[in-house]
């Protein structure tokens, strides 16, 4: 006995929905329009909103229904669409308020000069956030608190950066020397 290998015929629901999206595609990407500020974010979107009823189409158990199936899907989309944006934003915020290495100089320590050589090599090979952080917590001995509120941060994240800078630093004397990396700063010939 031969099998046939073709495939089945497309669903009549799906060409019902092809020719849906094609015959109302002016009108779906006017609703993005509407609502979006760039053209772009509006044909972006309307990509994903055909991507999402393509992906879909077997949920669509009634085919009267098609129409309110599809407005939800591009409500939702829209709906996603406005998360990710706000998602991003939130992103570029935070990544705007993080210093830049090289960006800003470490400030002179105000006659605070630490003990030897390898500390202030450390401290100069540090991250320009670390260096900042023990500079004024160690050196300048300025209350947490006040740190805190100055960068926008809770206390308990000024001391989680307090305790990986003081790691790092301790990390980065270690390659200079190893007595001062135990501690022994006043043993060092530096």
């Amino acid at each position: 006995m031969h099998t046939s290998l073709r495939e089945p015929a497309p669903c009549r629901r799906d060409d019902a929905i092809h020719d849906r999206l094609l015959e109302c595609r002016r009108e779906f990407l006017n609703y993005f329009r509407r609502r979006l500020d760039r053209p772009e974010d509006a044909e972006d979107a309307f990509q994903d909103f055909c991507l999402k009823v393509l992906r879909s189409i077997d949920q669509l158990d009634d085919t009267t229904k098609t129409d309110a199936w599809l407005h939800r899907i591009l409500r939702n989309t829209l709906t996603d669409h406005y998360r990710r944006r706000a998602a991003r934003l939130r992103c570029d915020e935070a990544y705007g308020r993080e210093p830049r290495p090289g960006s800003l100089e470490l400030e002179p320590m105000d006659g605070i000069e630490p003990s030897c050589r390898c500390v202030r090599e450390g401290l100069t090979t540090l991250r320009f956030d670390y260096a900042e952080i023990l500079r004024r917590v160690d050196l300048d001995e300025e209350p947490r608190s006040q740190i805190a509120e100055d960068l926008g941060l809770s206390a308990n994240n000024v001391g989680v950066r307090l305790h990986r800078a003081r790691r790092a630093l301790k990390a980065t004397i270690s390659e200079y020397c190893p007595i001062c990396a135990d501690g022994r700063f006043t043993e060092c010939d530096c």
